[in-house]
């Protein structure tokens, strides 16, 4: 117990100099690329935003990783820095080594604790720092939120596995979409029973989940535009997004400015496939973006938690 403690001590003081600066970093940039997108709303294509939200997220996924790995080439250490003291022209070979290169032992380099720390060994350890609380609460906070996502990742995994494949038909306009969109994967339909709005999921094989009204309601027509969004959605890696996403909300769930760029995310990756579909079918009579507001008149329910954790409607 005192050891741990006392590890836990210190590896909270390491945790809290290194995720105060990376949270003030993480928020300054989402609200720098909040504010970029708002500016830029009606000046660029929504692709492009897009694309500059997703790298911001990819960039905050990598960050923490970079930064626990520096480039050992900026920091010489060891025998080398020692070697390059002594073929300096101007070093002086009686100088006492560097204080990195005293004889104290591996396990007070890699604790971090001093001669006059161990020689207090005997000493009752301290409670639990401040520092150690926020690691402690990190890690909780981490496995709750990744066991929360997997729990659900593997509810709507089956759920889906459960729904019924489209009729031949339904599959026949799905190919013409596809070939249509320039998407070469295979793409599966499947219906869905409870009439939620259609969804995509599947990194590696991607399943298109609509609900069993759509068609019988509305026409092929609708299905087709739907479908159309939904393949842009594939061709354009949102789901690869999403998972990105999904991780950035589990290592910054403390950071309440990821709720406001998860809803630009999810704003933009809708009107990037619609954008996306137009420059490919063309809209000239606005019947594309009419057939889709027909569809949003059916009342179809969101998406289950669950399945928006791995799905993109």
């Amino acid at each position: 117990m005192e050891w741990m403690l006392r590890h836990v001590n210190t590896m909270g003081e390491f945790f809290v100099g290194f995720a105060l600066p990376l949270l003030v970093e993480s928020a300054a940039l989402i609200g720098l690329v909040l504010s970029v997108e708002y500016l830029l709303r009606k000046r660029v294509r929504a692709r492009l935003r897009y694309w500059l939200v997703a790298f911001v997220l990819a960039y905050l996924l990598l960050t923490p990783l970079l930064s626990l790995n520096p480039p050992s080439t900026h920091w010489p250490a060891g025998n080398t820095a020692y070697a390059a003291q002594l073929s300096s022209p101007t070093s002086d070979p009686t100088l006492p080594l560097p204080a990195s290169h005293t004889s104290a032992p591996l396990s007070q380099l890699i604790t971090g604790q001093s001669q006059t720390t161990m020689a207090g060994v005997g000493e009752r350890p301290r409670t639990l720092t401040w520092q150690g609380a926020l690691l402690v609460f990190w890690l909780i906070g981490v496995i709750a939120m990744s066991g929360t996502l997997i729990r659900r990742a593997m509810v709507a995994c089956e759920g889906i596995d459960r729904s019924p494949a489209a009729n031949l038909l339904m599959n026949d306009i799905l190919t013409y979409c596809r070939k249509r969109m320039g998407v070469r994967n295979r793409v599966r339909l499947k219906i869905s029973e409870d009439g939620t709005r259609p969804v995509v999921c599947g990194l590696l094989r991607p399943v298109i989940v609509v609900p069993r009204n759509l068609a019988l309601t509305l026409g092929s027509r609708h299905l087709r535009d739907v479908l159309f969004h939904e393949l842009a959605h594939v061709k354009q890696r949102d789901l690869w997004v999403n998972l990105i996403r999904n991780c950035v909300r589990v290592l910054y769930f403390y950071n309440p400015l990821l709720l406001a760029l998860n809803a630009v995310l999810q704003r933009l990756q809708d009107e990037a496939a619609n954008e996306a579909v137009l420059d490919t079918i063309g809209d000239a009579d606005h019947s594309y973006t009419q057939r889709l507001a027909e569809v949003a008149t059916l009342g179809l329910k969101d998406p289950a938690p669950s399945l928006c954790v791995i799905a993109v409607a």
